[in-house]
Formats: C-alpha cells, structure tokens, sequence
C-alpha cells in the first residue's frame, strides 16, 4: 500500500503548492492568552514579511498541555480562537505535539520527553491537541501532528515496554479515525526520531511502524488502514544529519514501505571537522537544553559537558570524519574551517524535497534562540524567524 496523498494543512481542494511555516515552540505560551498574544507580536509580522515575497502563511503552533485543554473542553475558548485566527488571516497548518510541558523552562533537558507513549498522560494530550486543531480548521483539512520518539531512557533505566506504547499510539489512531469521521479533520501523528531517544532513526521508526503497529498484535484492534491513515512519521534534517541518516533516500525508503510523511522539519546542526575547533563546539553548551553529540565513528554523548569531559576522545574520532551536535541552528549559518554547520547538507535535502511530487509540509524549527548569543541575535525575532523562512523558501523554490 503506498503513502496517502494529501495537502497537509489545507483543505484537499486547494492547490498542491509546496508549503512552508515555523514551529511555534519558539516562543512561550502557557496560557490561551499567552498563545493569542505570542500571534500578534510574532507570527503576524512574520506573515506580512513573507507576503512581501508572495508566500503564504499558515500556523505551525504548539500548545502545552494545558492549553491544549482548554481549547479542546471548552467551546467558548475555541470560538475565541477561532475567531482571532480568522481576523489575523492565520491558518492553522500543523501542531508540534512533542514538548508536553513548559518548553522554556531555565532546565529542560531530558524533561522534553516526559511523559512519553507508556503513560495515559501522553494520549490525553495528543487527543486534547487533536481536538483543539480539528475544532480550529475546516472539514477536508489534514493536519500534522508530530510527536516524540516514543520516549527516552537513560542508562541504567527500566526498559520501554514497546507494546504497551505501541497499544497507545493504536488508540491514538483510533481517536484520530473517529475526529476524521465527526469533523472531516484529518489529523496525522508523526513520530519523530531523536538522537538518544527509543527511536533515534527513520529507520528505527519503520522497524517499529512495521513489528509493533501492523503486525504484532495491535493491527488485530485497529485497522491497517487507520495505522497507515493517521500515524505516520515526522523527519527532523538535524536529528537525521546528528544520527547520519540521508534525509532524501529516507523519505524514499518511508514511501516505499506506505508509511506517510506528512511534515519535515528543516533544521540544521552544528558539525566540528577539526581538533582545532573543539573550543568553539564547547562553548555552545548551555543548560536549557540536551545537545546530543556523536562522531562518524560512533563515538556518543549525551550532552556537551560529557564532550569536554571526553575531550581527547572526540578529538580522535574526528580523524574519521565529523562530529555532529545536536543543536537546531539557524540555516542561513555556517563556516569555513574547522567549526561550522551541516548547512551544505541542509541545502541539498531542501533542494531534495521542492523536486517531490507530493512533497511535505515543510516546518523551520530553530527554537535555540533564547539561548544563542551575539551576531546570532542581533534583530528582533521575527526578522530573524523570516530571515530563516527567506532562506528555506529560496531553495524550495516557493
């Protein structure tokens, strides 16, 4: 069975024209208020910067638990949201469902990934999510959903139960079949691989797609349509590029297998290349966030600080090629020499993607910004968020 083909984020009718948004976890919104706010003082601008070059412009947004709550219960509040979508012109294109809690927390790190797909935490939130999108769109409209990896465990941790996450993610599938019959919404949730986490590969996700979701028990519940219609899997190009993998033949590989892609998130990370910028890698460490580490060779890190600690290591493996940091940074960056970016990488995948004949939505996620310093941050943010969209429009071609 091949990969359903649909327009993400807009009504099947409407035109084919690859689409392009950014992730809205960059900015805080721990209320529907903060949420309704963070529209005006960042994605309008960003929306009128892009009409400029003739773009559209519709929402990626992300909402914590909490709000997606509030919007999903209670009719009143998606009215009042619905409506200030509406008077701003904001379509809502897709929701980033992976950060359950505060996202700009002083610490996040490992948090990110709590609660994960063996909890009930996990389901309630991504049908509140589900809920809140489906109310906020039009019938025939199909929205992507990513989500994590399924989870993280650190070393030394109770293993996942793979099944038991796999029956969650099948009643997920079931939840988002039914708001496809009630509503006409087509909600798709996308797993997306992460350095360290259950699933830190594409390739590891259709493992899973294939031994957990269609074939071991829980396709016995759920039918292999509704699996394949509403669960599919979210590629991140610095998550791909950190674990090695080639964005363009991952996608091919995905298709081939019929399971949908129904969101890239483009995004780059950092690449050292030589001993002699092993300084400049390190002082990207910081403490809100995890940056995962690994070299060519296969040497792995957690985090930076385990980098520095292991400094003559990692300067070995880079006889084997480069070592890749996780570390969502902006696209337009990089250098020459010894220290810089996979922003070459980044620009063959778009280049990649504007040739598909069904090509994904396309979703900038450089959420770093309140943590990257100097020439990095030297406009307001919504220039700088535009900036990143004038850079991946370019090569997309739209």
């Amino acid at each position: 069975m091949g990969p359903h083909r649909y327009v993400v984020g807009v009504p099947e009718s409407r035109s084919n024209r690859l689409r392009l948004t950014y992730c809205g976890n960059v900015h805080a919104a721990q209320s529907v208020g903060g949420f309704l706010d963070g529209l005006d003082r960042f994605a309008v601008p960003v929306r009128d910067l892009g009409r400029v070059a003739g773009r559209p412009f519709g929402l990626g947004a992300w909402w914590p638990a909490s709000v997606a709550a509030e919007i999903a219960r209670e009719p009143a509040v998606q009215e009042r949201v619905r409506r200030a979508l509406a008077e701003r012109d904001l379509p809502l294109w897709t929701l980033n469902v992976f950060p359950h809690g505060d996202f700009h927390d002083d610490i996040v790190k490992e948090a990110v990934y709590r609660p994960d797909w063996g909890t009930e935490e996990r389901v309630v939130y991504t049908r509140d999510c589900a809920e809140a999108a489906a109310s906020l769109v039009p019938a025939g409209t199909v929205v992507p959903l990513s989500t994590l990896p399924l989870g993280y465990r650190a070393a030394g941790a109770d293993p996942a139960t793979l099944r038991l996450m796999a029956c969650n993610l099948a009643r997920a599938a079931t939840h988002l079949h039914e708001l496809h019959e009630r509503t006409g919404v087509h909600c798709v949730l996308a797993l997306e691989p992460e350095p360290f986490c259950l699933l830190e590969t594409a390739a590891a996700a259709a493992k899973f797609f294939e031994q957990w979701l269609l074939t071991a028990g829980v396709a016995n519940a759920v039918p292999e349509r509704a699996v394949r219609a509403h669960l599919g899997v979210c590629v991140d190009l610095c998550h791909a590029f950190v674990v090695g993998e080639d964005p363009l033949a991952v996608l091919r590989d995905l298709h081939a297998r019929g399971i949908s892609v129904p969101k890239v998130q483009v995004s780059s990370c950092l690449e050292l290349r030589a001993p002699s910028g092993l300084d400049e890698l390190l002082a990207f460490d910081e403490v809100r966030y995890l940056h995962q580490t690994i070299a060519a060779s296969g040497e792995r890190a957690l985090d930076l600080g385990e980098v520095a600690a292991r400094r003559s290591e990692f300067e070995r493996a880079l006889a084997h090629g480069p070592v890749r940091t996780h570390y969502h940074m902006p696209l337009w960056w990089d250098r020459d020499g010894a220290f810089g970016s996979t922003r070459a990488l980044l620009e063959r995948a778009l280049d990649g993607l504007r040739q598909l004949p069904s090509p994904p939505l396309c979703e900038v996620e450089t959420y770093t910004w309140s943590v990257l310093t100097g020439e990095l941050c030297n406009a307001p943010l919504p220039e700088r968020i535009a900036r990143e969209l004038d850079f991946a429009a370019k090569r997309l071609g739209i």
